[in-house]
Parts: structure tokens; C-alpha cells; sequence
């Protein structure tokens, strides 16, 4: 059985404190308090009656003095039960900061991880400053080891919490999982959907109240649909986009596009390329940036080259070449096939006098550097790991040509970046 830790904040009332410590029946107590002279740490195990209610009144008929409540109050670990070795003091010097309450508390939840391995924690909040309060709540909420419990109960006044309260166990892991799914906004920014997936499959470990797991769970399966579609698995990612169709219908349309299910031009992939390209450039991988710009660009000519003349680059023969090419073309032969590289068809689109070959001629210095460029990266040929620069330049040569090209056939490549936090609301 885990050994359990009981954390309490302490001001000036001892009945909840103890009456928490009985509850719990904890196998070691932490008492946060506040030191100095008017501090709680000495109602912990201070001599004589430390918990003794001295608050004192005037009788206005007759002029006795006489106290509230009862003076007298032995210390909290003799009204538990404590002895010297089953509980720790753990004083702040300005109970009303809650930065170093907040402070102080980390401080003692890394020493309890230390000290304490595989226990159960509980922090009580009932007493002490607002400020206590609020720091170990936010702790106790922030940290997923502990539990957070609060003493409810009947209250004569606006001053103590009274004996007769019950400690219960608060339900914090709504509040712990709202400000989680709230911290994946950066990493959905940046496009890392299969870590966000995973993030909030470790949520769904818990019971959860029922929007807030539905919530999640939608959350949930939309990354795992974004992170298919980064990976170009299209049929999968349209699988589990098609029941959120109001929400993400022009990734839909997209996704169905370039699977061919609905009227499309044929190019789609090409956009998709270039906007994986840019997400890999947003995460800093660059050499990957690049790749996926090269393949873009080798992939746009040879949909051109198929869908205009119907040269499959994968098993051309000489003879589907117009006659007056052939000859030159013959040193491309292996075996029966032509095989040709992005250069050569774009030079073939330009014999051919297409107009994507003509755009490729009027750009071909700064196309030709921008391949250079990539060759030498170690993601390629070379063993140059490539920069935000390097792609930057690359982008803008070899996205700008496709961008120019296609607006000469009258293809539209335009496509929405794949959503980022927007993925939250």
C-alpha cells in the first residue's frame, strides 16, 4: 500500500487541520505556514496553548472583559497525534507573496519526489492566507501527483473555518486537463500534431467529466488526421476529417482532390508538397524543407508532361518522342526506357514548347542555383546541413517557377496551410 503524504496550509484556526490529519490518516504531514512572530508555526508544536482562541471582547453594560472563544488550544501535532518524526514544518517569511509560496511549494514537491517515492499526496488548502491557498491550489494543480482536498463544512462566522468540517476531495483534473490541452497551442503552431495526439491520449488515462472528454477526444482525433495527411496519407486523414466536414471542409475538398474522387486538376499534390515543405521549415528541419520543394518541383513537370502529352517518366520509350527528338535523346536510354532527371524534363517540356518549359528557360539561372544548392545538402548528395537562408532561397526560386508556371497553363496551385491552434477552438 502507497504510504501517504498529507500537505496542509495552516493559519488560524486548528480544527480543520486536525481534523484533516484524522481524515487522512497520512503516514507523514507537511505544515505550510507562515513564520515570525504573528505566524501560524507556532500553533504546529509551540508549548502551552498556541491553538487557544484569544480574541477578547468588552461587555458594553458592564466593562468585563472576557475572550470569544476558548483560550485554550493545545498545539496541532499534540491534537493529532503527531509525533516529532511524522511531520515537517515548512515556513514562508511573507505568507502574502505568492511567488514565493508558489516557490516554496515546487521546492517541496521536487523533496517529497526525492524523499517519498510512490506515495499518494494530498494537499489541503483550507488554511492560511488567500495567498497560501491560492499557491498550493495551483501547485496541486499543475503538479499531476497530487490530489487536491478541501475542508467543507458549517460556518458561525466570516473568521475560521469551525470543527465540524469535512475534508473532501476536490476534482481538479478538469482544471489540470482545460490548462494542458491550453499549453498544445505553441506545438499545433508549429505543426507537431502527432505529439499533441499522444499528449492528449496520456490525458484520456483519467476519468474525465464528459464535454471536456469529448472535447479532448475530438482534439484528439483531428491530430491524428493532420499528422496522416503530414505523413501524405490522404485517405486515412480524410477518413477521420469527413464526420468534422462543417469545421474543416476545404481540407476535405482538398484531401478528395488529390485522391481523385471529385473534379480536380490533377496538380493537387504539388501545393500539398509546398506547404509540407513549409511546415518542415516552421519545425527548422530544413534539409527535409528542401527536399519535399525539390519533389514538388520534379513532380509538377511530370504530371505536365503526362496529362499534355502522356509521357509517363517512369516508362517513356524513345519512340513516343517527336522524331527530330529521338536522336538527341538516345543517350537517356536504359535499356528500353528514357530516363530522365527534373532538369532533363523540364528541357524536354521546353523542346516541346509548352509554356511551363518556357517559364523554366526565363528562370533557369536562379532554378539551376536553387538545385545546386540542394545537391550539396546532406539530405541529398552533399554533406551540407542546410539553413533557414538556404531554404528561404530555395523556396523563393523553386515555389516562385511553379507559382509562374501554373498561372501560365491557368492551374490555380493555391491551398490553405494545414490548421495550427485553430485546431483548439
Amino acid at each position: 500500500m502507497l504510504n501517504r503524504i498529507l500537505l496542509v496550509s495552516v493559519g488560524g484556526s486548528a480544527d480543520p487541520i486536525v481534523n484533516a490529519i484524522k481524515e487522512h490518516n497520512p503516514d507523514f504531514v507537511y505544515f505550510f505556514c507562515s513564520s515570525g512572530p504573528r505566524g501560524s508555526e507556532k500553533t504546529i508544536d509551540g508549548p502551552g496553548d498556541p491553538c487557544g482562541d484569544k480574541r477578547r471582547t468588552k461587555c458594553p453594560e458592564c466593562g468585563h472583559i472576557h475572550y470569544i472563544g476558548d483560550p485554550k488550544g493545545r498545539a496541532i501535532a499534540f491534537q493529532a497525534g503527531l509525533a516529532k518524526d511524522q511531520y515537517e514544518i515548512v515556513a514562508v517569511d511573507n505568507p502574502d507573496d505568492l511567488n514565493v509560496c508558489y516557490r516554496r511549494l515546487l521546492e517541496l514537491a521536487e523533496q517529497i519526489e526525492v524523499v517519498h517515492e510512490d506515495c499518494q499526496i494530498i494537499a489541503n488548502y483550507t488554511g492560511g492566507t488567500k495567498t497560501m491557498s491560492a499557491a498550493m491550489a495551483l501547485v496541486g494543480v499543475m503538479t499531476e501527483q497530487w490530489d487536491l482536498s478541501l475542508n467543507v463544512g458549517p460556518r458561525r462566522d466570516l473568521i475560521h473555518v469551525r470543527s465540524g468540517d469535512v475534508p473532501v476531495v476536490i476534482d481538479k483534473w478538469s482544471i489540470f486537463y482545460q490548462n494542458r490541452l491550453e499549453s498544445q497551442r505553441e506545438p499545433l503552431e508549429n505543426h507537431y500534431y502527432a505529439f499533441v495526439a499522444s499528449s492528449i491520449s496520456e490525458m484520456l488515462h483519467r476519468p474525465i467529466e464528459g464535454s471536456l472528454r469529448d472535447r479532448l477526444i475530438e482534439t484528439k482525433v483531428i491530430c491524428e488526421a493532420f499528422d496522416l495527411w503530414d505523413r501524405f496519407r490522404h485517405e486515412a486523414a480524410l477518413e477521420l476529417l469527413e464526420p468534422y466536414g462543417r469545421k474543416f471542409a476545404p481540407y476535405i475538398i482538398h484531401a478528395k482532390k488529390i485522391l481523385g474522387t471529385i473534379r480536380a486538376t490533377g496538380y493537387e499534390l504539388v501545393p500539398d508538397l509546398l506547404k509540407n515543405a513549409e511546415r518542415r521549415a516552421i519545425q527548422k528541419h530544413y534539409d527535409d524543407a528542401i527536399s519535399r520543394l525539390y519533389r514538388a518541383t520534379e513532380l509538377f513537370a511530370q504530371i505536365r508532361l503526362e496529362k499534355e502529352y502522356g509521357y509517363q517518366t517512369d516508362d517513356l520509350r524513345l519512340n513516343q518522342l517527336p522524331k527530330n527528338l529521338r536522336d538527341e535523346y538516345k543517350e537517356h536510354l536504359r535499356g528500353d526506357k528514357l530516363i530522365l532527371g527534373l532538369r532533363n524534363d523540364y528541357e524536354l517540356l521546353s523542346k516541346l514548347k509548352d509554356p511551363i518549359g518556357r517559364t523554366f528557360k526565363e528562370r533557369e539561372v536562379r532554378i539551376i542555383d536553387a538545385l545546386t544548392r540542394r545537391n550539396s545538402s546532406i539530405g541529398a548528395h552533399g554533406l551540407i546541413p542546410m539553413g533557414a537562408r538556404d531554404y528561404h532561397l530555395v523556396a523563393d526560386s523553386l515555389g516562385g517557377f511553379i507559382m509562374e508556371a501554373s498561372g501560365g497553363i491557368g492551374v490555380d496551385l493555391t491551398m490553405e496551410q494545414l490548421p495550427g491552434s485553430e485546431i483548439l477552438r
